[in-house]
């Protein structure tokens, strides 16, 4: 592996400060508009967690892969097919509700799953220990706001799967970065809770290496369903967005 040489490093520039003398009325303005200033300050940073608040969503529900995890393919030949099997899903939500209308959410999800695949000339295999993680970080927007019985919400945003167990060991690339795009469909249990159904296509490309061979690159499209139910906290009264976090 190749190393980068790196170019010649920049020195800082130095600060420089100007002062001048104040006369005592300079003074007094000066200490009563850092007052107000820290005050005003104090005031946005209680006034935040109000308008912004937090709700936790925890999540059960399935894992799809939509096609092959990577193709071995020597000299033109192909020598394996290997998939991911399809698993459960377990996760969990932290979201911002910021309006009626938008939302903003961290997700993660782990997936304890197994290989299975096709060996030229031997025959099927499968092996266990295969397991995923899903995380990503979305921008939810509202079609329906969520204080209808029903609504409707779709998300996107960039997404992070890992890989690991038994099966993984020894292979580098296995962990990738892409994008996710989903749709929530909610339905409202009394003023505060939400059950929701969701399903989130995440989108990235796989590649692997072991021994000296590396695989083709795929495009992959994992396909979370998910059930969950949202549960606001840290105010009297929440937005109505944040009744609606979900995977």
């Amino acid at each position: 592996m190749g190393v980068e040489s790196q170019g010649p490093g920049f020195a800082p520039l130095p600060r420089v400060y100007l002062t001048r003398h104040k006369h005592p009325e300079d003074h007094m303005r000066t200490i009563q508009s850092r007052r107000t200033a820290l005050t005003l300050l104090v005031a946005v940073l209680v006034a935040a967690p109000l308008a912004a608040q937090v709700s936790f969503t925890p999540t059960i529900g399935a894992y799809l892969p939509t096609g092959n995890l990577a193709d071995v393919v020597v000299g033109g030949d192909e020598l394996a097919e290997l998939q991911q099997d399809v698993g459960l899903a377990l996760g969990a939500n932290l979201g911002i509700g910021l309006s009626s209308r938008f939302a903003i959410q961290v997700a993660g999800s782990y997936v304890p799953s197994q290989l299975s695949g096709t060996v030229t000339g031997t025959g099927t295999f499968t092996q266990s220990d295969a397991n995923l993680f899903f995380g990503n970080a979305n921008v939810t927007f509202f079609v329906i706001k969520p204080t209808s019985p029903v609504w409707l919400a779709l998300n996107g945003g960039g997404s992070m799967v890992s890989r690991s167990g038994a099966a993984y060991e020894g292979v580098s690339g296995t962990t990738d970065y892409g994008g996710l795009v989903g749709a929530t469909l909610g339905f409202r249990l009394g003023s505060a809770l939400s059950f929701n159904v969701s399903a989130t296509d995440y989108i990235y490309g796989a590649q692997f290496e072991k021994d000296g061979y590396t695989t083709n690159e795929t495009t992959q499209n994992d396909i979370l369903l998910g059930l969950g139910l949202g549960i606001p906290f840290g105010g009297k009264k929440p937005p109505a967005a944040t009744q609606a976090m979900a995977n």
